[in-house]
């Protein structure tokens, strides 16, 4: 049996309204999901699934309290621009780290932590 881990495949946030929820990461995203039913709505980044659930008995929003995901972007300070601008509230950064770079923390308007990372300069995208 092979123990390795593949790498991530599909990273779940929490939402009350799961339309409000698919249109606030549609504008982020800058795309529509890939996949919609009645309690998700899964969006393609770059080969991850960011998948957007409607809260259950099982699974809700962890806020600060559980594990952030970060998203690899071009652009930290824009990005949290944007998610500020439509309701997002900065919970840790933006800051730079002794590996330069650029991290920031965003709780989205329905309580989910999610985490943007900008690579150090002159590093090209993995």
């Amino acid at each position: 049996m092979d123990n390795t881990l593949l790498g991530v495949g599909n990273v779940f946030y929490f939402a009350d309204d799961l339309a409000a929820a698919v249109d606030w990461y549609r504008t982020l995203l800058g795309t529509d999901p890939v996949d919609v039913h009645e309690q998700l709505a899964a969006f393609d980044v770059s080969g991850t699934r960011l998948t957007v659930h409607v809260t259950d008995s099982y699974n809700r929003p962890a806020g600060t309290a559980g594990s952030v995901s970060y998203w690899n972007v071009d652009d930290v300070d824009a990005v949290v621009a944007n998610c500020v601008d439509r309701g997002g509230v900065v919970h840790r950064g933006p800051k730079s780290v002794f590996t330069g770079e650029r991290l920031c923390q965003v709780l989205d308007p329905f309580g989910n932590l999610i985490g943007f990372r900008q690579f150090a300069n002159g590093r090209k995208r993995a």
